[in-house]
């Protein structure tokens, strides 16, 4: 336990510190508002870092160290901020530096254009997210199968070329089709920017990722197409938190600051599942974290649907979902492991 409690030291450290400055600078409710933003942040991307955790082991220990500290700044402070202030911007026909005096001056006018632009974030994440899920269940070569009637079928169906991408393409075509009227083509443009995105991030990482045996040039390239792939994935994520994080606060500051103590605990657990191998030992943790992904991109994708109708789907949803199915792999995978140590079997 001592092991595994250095990894989050430091992050809770930080999270102590950041929800006692918040209270001294802006009062007891605005503490209870940043902690609330935090728990938000862990509960719907924990399965992010069960996933992360696996193309967290290409890199070498540089690359994870900035992955855990330089990079933290992109999704941070490029997806929580900069990312919905452009977005902002372009929804609302305002430039740049409007967005942004609306964003630190007028957080009410901030959340009514970040509304506006809200189904197109959702599309692009939603996308991404989905075609996450179905690569990995997709593939011909899945030995390991956690719901067995299931994922036999969809690994024996991966053998079609390029089948994950039709269909993720087929639900994109549904969804714009039902979107609300007028914004059909600005969602069917932001999924398939999702797509295309996660096409290219995987294809690169896999292709520099199969040159182990190559020169140390090659090597680093690997990894940083590897970084490259976690920081989008990270990014998607770091959308629906975003969105949601605005339903409880229209506090941009409170906002960056809860939900990047989130982030950063989530970092932290990432490293611990790499370095620790620990998904070597659940071995069906990462299964679950996949299913999770895949409702949480149906959900974005659901959002962007109900919005024709004034409604949404409200946050909790999908980090409850995310835990319990967590929780469910969790639980398979540690009988798993004691039906193994009492077989006298190594782990699987």
């Amino acid at each position: 336990m001592t092991r595994y409690l250095r990894y989050v030291r430091f992050p809770l450290l930080c999270c102590g510190v950041g929800l006692v400055a918040v209270l001294i600078a802006r009062g007891l409710e605005a503490a209870w508002v940043t902690l609330v933003l935090l728990a938000l942040e862990i509960s719907l991307s924990f399965d992010n870092a069960v996933v992360n955790a696996r193309v967290l082991e290409r890199l070498t220990p540089p690359q994870q160290r900035f992955f855990l500290t330089w990079g933290l700044v992109i999704p941070v402070f490029g997806v929580r901020f900069l990312g919905p202030l452009v977005l902002v911007a372009l929804a609302g026909g305002i430039g740049l530096g409007e967005a942004f005096e609306a964003a630190m001056h007028h957080p009410e006018r901030y959340h009514q254009l970040l509304e506006v632009a809200e189904p197109r974030i959702l599309a692009f994440g939603g996308m991404f997210l989905l075609l996450v899920f179905l690569r990995y269940f997709f593939d011909e070569a899945k030995t390991l199968h956690w719901v067995q009637v299931l994922e036999s079928r969809l690994s024996r169906a991966g053998r079609v070329e390029s089948l994950e991408v039709a269909l993720a393409v087929v639900v994109l075509l549904a969804v714009s089709a039902a979107a609300p009227a007028g914004q059909q083509a600005a969602i069917l443009f932001s999924g398939l920017l999702g797509l295309v995105l996660q096409i290219l991030s995987t294809s690169l990482a896999e292709f520099f990722g199969g040159e182990e045996e190559a020169a140390g040039r090659m090597a680093a390239s690997g990894g940083l197409a590897s970084l490259v792939y976690l920081e989008l994935l990270d990014a998607s994520f770091s959308l629906d938190g975003t969105i949601g994080a605005f339903a409880i606060t229209n506090q941009l500051v409170l906002i960056l600051i809860g939900l990047g103590l989130g982030a950063l605990f989530i970092r932290s657990l990432t490293v611990m599942l790499s370095r620790e191998r620990a998904l070597e030992q659940l071995i069906y943790l990462e299964h679950g974290a996949h299913y999770a992904i895949g409702a949480l991109g149906l959900l974005m994708l659901a959002g962007v649907v109900l919005a024709r109708w004034g409604q949404h789907v409200p946050e909790w949803l999908s980090g409850l979902i995310g835990v319990v199915l967590l929780l469910l792999a969790l639980g398979d995978s540690l009988r798993h492991s004691r039906r193994q140590g009492a077989a006298g079997l190594p782990p699987a």
